[in-house]
């Protein structure tokens, strides 16, 4: 069965993690025999508790026009938090919300650094970084872990840091049919031995009949793509979904996939999709590169 769960404070301001812990201890999980995968870099408190220097995210907050998260709670607010010891209160917040559902946390990722001031001071000397290493060393997780949609900063800060430092990155959206922009970092991941868990195989829901990308319209040149891998995928009788997390899986850093799901139904579907991808054809490989469909230096089965 699915035994990875990745969750974070900034979904819902807290309530991804509450239904996680709440929906593992309703299916009877057994909470040493799950591993929950969260983010760090932002620390989520009531608007009394907000001191004077905070810095807020105030888009992501209830009521707010951009906030995308429709039910979160009012009153609170997601504090700009990359330190070490922000890491810290972070790890514990998180295993408060889950209430039982996981013994302990996996792995913990630097979320969202992808500003100059975020990065800065989650790779500085005390900062995120150093946190969950910390951690790590203490037993309280076992990976440190990075948590981003550019895959360049993604690579400088593996690039930035000793080896060693992180086990794993979760890249989202740089890398499926639509978006390969990841593969000088999926390179780099595989020469230092650090996984990869790839997020965004369906391009925002795009290539599974969806018309959103990237929180948005599709442009044109994503639709023709799109319409291209459906036409290879009718010639080869292989479904789009199939072929999507085919690919998601290809580069040898990929350790795991990230699929969003809403319902029992979608996790059935989503399984069954994975047995399958397995048996996609490599003509069908060769077919796409051809029509520059699939970036230069990848290596194809």
């Amino acid at each position: 069965g699915v035994r990875d769960f990745d969750t974070a404070p900034h979904y819902g301001l807290g309530l991804s993690e509450e239904r996680l812990g709440i929906g593992l201890k309703a299916a009877g999980a057994d909470p040493r025999g799950v591993r929950v995968w969260s983010k760090v870099g932002r620390l989520v408190r009531p608007l009394s508790a907000i001191k004077p220097g905070d810095v807020l995210e105030t888009e992501n907050m209830a009521g707010e026009p951009t906030c995308i998260f429709p039910e979160t709670p009012r009153q609170i607010a997601p504090v700009l938090d990359y330190t070490a010891e922000g890491v810290r209160a972070s790890h514990d917040d998180t295993l408060a919300r889950l209430k039982g559902g996981a013994a302990a946390i996996e792995g913990l990722r630097v979320h969202d650094c992808d500003s100059p001031e975020r990065y800065a001071e989650a790779m500085a000397r005390g900062g995120a970084v150093d946190g969950l290493v910390a951690l790590r060393s203490e037993g309280k997780i076992k990976a440190v872990s990075i948590g981003l949609n550019d895959s360049g900063v993604a690579l400088r800060m593996v690039r930035g840091k000793p080896a060693g430092t992180f086990d794993c990155v979760m890249i989202a959206g740089a890398w499926n049919l639509i978006d390969q922009d990841g593969l000088e970092l999926m390179r780099e991941c595989q020469a230092r031995g650090i996984d990869v868990h790839n997020a965004g195989a369906f391009a925002s829901g795009i290539l599974v009949g969806g018309s959103s990308y990237k929180y948005g319209k599709a442009p044109d040149e994503v639709n023709a793509k799109v319409d291209k891998w459906g036409k290879l995928a009718v010639k080869y009788a292989t479904p789009m979904p199939v072929l999507a997390i085919a690919f998601a899986l290809l580069p040898a850093a990929v350790s795991r996939l990230a699929v969003g799901l809403k319902s029992p139904d979608e996790v059935h579907q989503a399984v069954a999709w994975v047995d399958q991808a397995a048996s996609v054809p490599p003509e069908l490989w060769r077919e796409a590169k051809a029509h520059g469909l699939i970036v230069d230096g990848l290596e194809l089965p």
